[in-house]
């Protein structure tokens, strides 16, 4: 089953697999995340890895900015 995206209009595709998972796991995930099932758990647990790569990614940016640049920033919405 193939489904656009709507943040860049991305082709994803949706595939059946057998999976060997540790159900206490999956339950407890999905107590944290608000999920319910196996495959929306697994699915908004992928999705928030990976939003926490993008989220240090831009930690480390930001370290990486001068003060002139971390001011311009800060202060662009002013």
């Amino acid at each position: 089953m193939t489904v656009l995206g709507s943040a860049a209009n991305l082709r994803f595709v949706a595939v059946k697999t057998a999976l060997n998972i540790d159900r206490e796991k999956v339950r407890r995930a999905a107590e944290v995340l608000g999920t319910k099932g196996t495959t929306e758990t697994i699915d908004a647990a992928l999705s928030e890895i990976i939003a926490r790569d993008l989220r240090a990614r831009l930690v480390e940016r930001m370290r990486s900015l001068t003060d002139e640049q971390r001011d311009a920033i800060l202060h662009s919405w002013d």
